[in-house]
């Protein structure tokens, strides 16, 4: 009998030591699950503030194309305008040119 109560009580402490380590082994996962959950709801905060201001940024980015396509618009009536001017004023040099070999 004394045998059986010293086994019993061996395999008792060795279950005990195996329930110790799986308590630990539980501990860890919930922190991990925790810390996974914590970033989760940051995930979900940064998404969510995002959503809400993509019309913002979308408006914002419209109205910078918008001027984009004007200031563009406006160079190349410029340089068009500058194309022309250069025509015209080679137009007039001729002009003159074939006028004074004419006059001379």
């Amino acid at each position: 009998m004394h045998d059986s109560l010293d086994s019993r009580v061996a395999v008792n402490t060795d279950n005990i030591a195996d329930l110790q380590r799986e308590q630990e082994r539980h501990r860890e996962r919930i922190h991990h699950l925790e810390s996974t959950i914590h970033g989760v709801r940051t995930l979900t905060r940064a998404v969510d503030e995002l959503n809400e201001s993509m019309p913002i940024l979308a408006r914002r980015a419209a109205k910078e194309a918008v001027a984009e396509a004007r200031l563009a618009r406006h160079r190349d009536v410029g340089a068009n305008l500058r194309t022309y001017a250069i025509v015209l004023s080679s137009g007039v040099a001729l002009g003159a040119l074939i006028v004074g070999l004419v006059l001379r």
